[in-house]
């Protein structure tokens, strides 16, 4: 049997199983978009907001190793970052409210970006805004702020040598 023929049988073989098939080799992991593969890019893109950080480095991954669509990568650029606190995703909001009640102004400044930016849940948008005027501020910005006050003392002090002397 030649190479040629092999494909035939295989192509009918699959085509015969519908698009339902996996077709993914056993070391790929499972997408979270179901059937991946048959959707256009305008389709993957609008179900990307739907998928927690995992999920989406699962769909870079395999989308850079397959089709490396710009539009779908793109959006995955955007729709990728961090989670402001570890396995963010899966936690609930009442979980985030009393991660929140211990964390510094950085931490929660930054769940309210994330927090706006994906989930959209007002409960956790709320007790940001509860909890952060109380917050103690984080050791980067006590020091950014120690840089500025020492910036304005440098400054006074330079406007107070080179201010001409008052006339008697």
């Amino acid at each position: 049997m030649t190479l040629l023929e092999t494909l035939r049988i295989r192509r009918s073989r699959d085509s015969e199983r519908g698009p339902q098939a996996d077709t993914s080799s056993p070391a790929e992991p499972a997408l979270p978009i179901a059937r991946y593969d048959q959707l256009n890019a305008k389709q993957i893109r609008d179900q990307l907001s739907q998928l927690s950080q995992v999920e989406l480095a699962a769909v870079e991954t395999y989308e850079r190793a397959h089709r490396s669509r710009p539009a779908v990568l793109e959006k995955l650029r955007y729709m990728r970052s961090s989670e402001p606190l570890p396995g963010y995703d899966a936690l609930t909001p009442e979980q985030i409210a009393t991660a929140l009640a211990g964390a510094d102004a950085e931490t929660v400044r930054a769940v309210r970006d994330y927090e706006r930016k994906f989930q959209h849940r007002q409960s956790v948008l709320a007790e940001a805004a509860r909890v952060l005027p109380a917050s103690q501020a984080s050791a980067g910005e006590e020091r950014a702020q120690e840089g500025k006050a020492a910036l304005l003392r440098e400054g006074y002090a330079d406007r107070e040598r080179t201010a001409p002397d008052p006339p008697e």
